[in-house]
């Protein structure tokens, strides 16, 4: 099997795109950590005269994070740990006159609370800051203790200044080329299988479950890629993040995609067994074939207009109402057809039995929701 099939968009040269973006974004964090420790220890050292300023630039380069929501929430982890370490090397200078004993008492005691899950991965740092201030013999002066949470505050705080302030990341791109991709796939298939129900033997049944199975793996690639688009937009000052923090519609197409699809699979399926030779399924009637040819090409029709991201809605209204008028068209064709078969009542209600549920869920009511309304 071509692999290119089932994974559309990984040819050699768009990997090298790919790897070209990401090599431009490993790029500028780096020099916004180079710029923001420069910053952090002209601040510490030449304006303030703090003692033992590398631990400002020390701070600021680790809040250079890949978004400025993931800098806020380090820094706020960052200041809550090295905060607790000093507080747990002063009490153990106040309570160890041992210099070896007490290295062992904030070890053990640190990890151990630097494990608490509010801390994240900055746990460790509890246990590390009491160290330093317990080998340096800073545990014992209070004024030390204070200059140390400033230092790294003062870090901290530019850290994550200049990584909201400078080019601070937003990742728009991804989530446009995958659900651009998706909303493409999804629609051609669809199409594809109207064509060969209005026509048969113009399409190519035989590729159309290695095209569902393509469409599944492009959601969960855009539901990965919006996901790193709403959190880099979150407190993000740049022009062109208003849209993607304004725009969950991009969310919801996705997730409303996810949610039909699998009937979605369920009418490819159907169609397959009803326009191949199938025992006991049989080919459909005309009438009833050219009703469910009018139904998917609609429901194509009403994905692509959710994936055409303009502000205008009023497409995919129209869209809509067509879809569901061409369903009643098609469980009229299968109510009212003549002297039908055993084998074609059975090609026709696989095909049906996922219409209204797809539907449904395409144009935003809930299962339970379509599942009250049957009744």
């Amino acid at each position: 099997m071509d692999k290119r099939l089932l994974y559309p968009g990984r040819s050699p040269g768009r990997l090298r795109a790919w790897s070209l973006q990401g090599g431009h974004t490993a790029v500028v964090q780096s020099v916004k950590a180079a710029v923001a420790a420069v910053l952090a220890w002209i601040l510490a050292d030449r304006i303030l005269g703090l003692p033992q300023p590398f631990l400002a630039p020390y701070a600021a380069v680790f809040m250079i994070e890949v978004t400025v929501s993931r800098s806020l929430r380090v820094a706020g982890e960052q200041l809550a740990a090295v905060s607790l370490g000093v507080v747990l090397a002063a009490v153990v200078g106040a309570l160890v006159d041992s210099v070896t004993v007490g290295v062992g008492a904030t070890v053990l005691v640190g990890l151990l609370l630097g494990r608490w899950h509010r801390f994240g991965a900055s746990g460790v740092w509890v246990a590390v800051t009491a160290l330093l201030m317990v080998t340096y013999g800073d545990s014992d002066q209070p004024g030390m203790l204070g200059e140390r949470i400033l230092e790294i505050a003062l870090g901290a705080v530019t850290g994550v200044a200049v990584n909201a302030l400078l080019l601070p990341p937003l990742y728009l791109t991804r989530s446009e080329r995958a659900l651009t991709g998706l909303g493409s796939t999804a629609t051609a298939l669809l199409r594809d299988v109207a064509r060969e129900l209005s026509e048969p033997g113009t399409a190519e049944p035989g590729r159309w479950s290695e095209w569902s199975a393509r469409v599944r793996w492009q959601l969960d690639d855009a539901l990965d890629a919006v996901a790193w688009t709403e959190e880099s937009a979150r407190g993000n000052f740049r022009r062109s993040a208003t849209p993607a923090a304004t725009g969950t519609r991009w969310r919801r197409a996705v997730v409303t995609l996810s949610e039909s699809w699998p009937l979605c699979t369920e009418l490819v399926r159907a169609a397959r067994l009803a326009v191949t030779s199938h025992p006991p399924f049989d080919p459909l009637p005309p009438a009833i074939r050219d009703g469910a040819a009018a139904f998917v090409e609609a429901l194509a029709d009403l994905v692509e207009a959710e994936f055409a991201f303009h502000d205008d809605r009023e497409g995919w209204r129209t869209a809509a109402r067509t879809a569901q008028a061409q369903l009643h068209g098609f469980e009229d064709a299968v109510a009212h057809s003549e002297n039908p078969t055993r084998g074609s009542w059975l090609s026709a209600g696989s095909l049906l039995r996922p219409c209204s549920a797809a539907l449904s869920l395409l144009t935003g009511e809930s299962a339970a929701d379509h599942g009250r309304r049957r009744r």
